[in-house]
């Protein structure tokens, strides 16, 4: 492999900005246009850095476009060109493009070829591009729990709704006559089918939702613990370990934003204790005969004799109706929703807003060395293409031959 196709991508050189600007504006650049699309084969923040450190801050005209925020499509571009024409690197949400402006027809240029070659050169600027990533923020993504749990409670209250189920009406009666008995079994078929889905939705529902609080408080813990808090590891563990009671007892204290304490005697926080305790016995299984308690039966010997009859449906999807609570659920819900925004309206009103902001987004950053959370892209998920690689891609040889 003689030296020309061992360094072609590494002979390139950078445009101006000036001579750029000039170069889009007389519309004089070159005819021609292919491209490649890289995802991993070089991770996006070793060619950022590599090309930083190479050829300086980036000068494509793209940067002049980008709104001043990390909510773009491209979010840099280096241009760069040698006697075949002009080469972009940009920077997207999900890949890096290499776009070509000009005759890229020479057998040494291939995909390969650039990745093999900047992967080479990449130990030579070893040190600049340390220096480079030292400068950049580094913040770690992760998934807003508050954000799923609050989403699935979403969808699975949306998919119980359209079972408009209603005991009363739906209710399947012990047929009286001969002709309901013809439809009896059908009827009843299809009504254990709906509400075994539906109160199995609700079991869910009535487990998730003190969840949902209580991730809420944490969400307040993890974005406003002051900082000598988080600077104590014991300190924090135990505070955001602690009971709910003691949590929310401590938030004000622990926590900036809060203008005034929470108020254990409010009715939002009453009727959420309560409905963390009846989630409790459901969840931990606790054996509480008076909760559970679906009848009463007399023996004599080996011979019961009921109270009081029930029917089939009583005995069955009744019963499974009666456990889980179905006709609260929507009353739960909004236990829920009024604790939170009870919380909420104890914080100052820019806090308050921080914090409604997050709780509205999927994934959310942190900056261990800031100690701070914050949102770092838009919830809109785009990625738009100008191109697609097959249209360029031909069978290349080893980057070796």
């Amino acid at each position: 492999m003689d030296k020309d196709r061992q360094d072609y991508f590494l002979k390139l050189e950078v445009i101006p900005p000036k001579l750029l600007a000039k170069i889009l504006i007389e519309k004089r650049q070159p005819k021609g246009f292919s491209g490649w699309i890289l995802k991993n084969e070089i991770r996006p923040i070793s060619i950022y850095c590599y090309l930083y450190a190479k050829y300086g801050p980036p000068n494509g005209f793209m940067n002049f476009l980008r709104n001043d925020s990390s909510d773009n499509l491209i979010h840099w571009e280096w241009t760069l060109m040698n006697d075949d024409g002009m080469v972009m690197f940009q920077g997207h949400n999900y890949r890096t493009e290499v776009q070509f402006l000009g005759s890229f027809n020479r057998p040494e240029i291939t995909k390969a070829n650039l990745v093999s070659q900047i992967r080479a050169d990449l130990g030579a600027y070893g040190k600049q591009m340390t220096a480079i990533r030292m400068q950049l923020e580094k913040w770690t993504e992760f998934v807003n729990p508050y954000y799923s749990i609050e989403s699935t409670i979403e969808t699975q209250l949306n998919k119980l709704r359209e079972l408009n189920l209603s005991p009363a009406v739906d209710r399947v009666h012990t047929p009286t006559s001969a002709e309901e008995m013809q439809t009896y079994q059908e009827r009843f078929s299809e009504m254990a089918e709906r509400y075994t889905f539906g109160t199995g939705l609700a079991f869910g529902l009535r487990c998730m939702l003190p969840v949902l609080a209580e991730t809420f408080i944490n969400l307040l813990i993890f974005a406003l613990a002051k900082s000598e808090m988080r600077e104590d590891d014991l300190k924090y563990r135990n505070f955001v370990s602690g009971t709910i009671s003691n949590r929310l007892q401590l938030l004000h204290i622990n926590c900036m934003g809060f203008e005034r304490p929470v108020d254990h005697s409010h009715v939002s926080c009453r009727s959420f204790y309560q409905l963390m305790n009846d989630r409790n016995d459901l969840l931990h299984g606790n054996f509480n005969v008076n909760k559970l308690k679906i009848g009463e039966v007399y023996f004599n010997g080996s011979v019961p004799v009921k109270y009081e009859y029930g029917d089939l449906w009583q005995d069955t999807l009744g019963v499974r109706i009666e456990s889980v609570k179905l006709e609260h659920i929507e009353a739960n819900y909004s236990v829920v929703r009024e604790f939170i925004s009870y919380l909420l309206s104890l914080l100052s009103e820019k806090v308050k807003y921080q914090i409604e902001l997050i709780m509205s987004v999927r994934d959310l950053g942190y900056s261990e060395k800031m100690s701070r959370m914050g949102v770092l892209f838009s919830s809109r998920a785009v990625e738009g293409f100008m191109f697609f690689e097959s249209e360029f891609m031909t069978s290349e040889p080893s980057p070796d031959e």
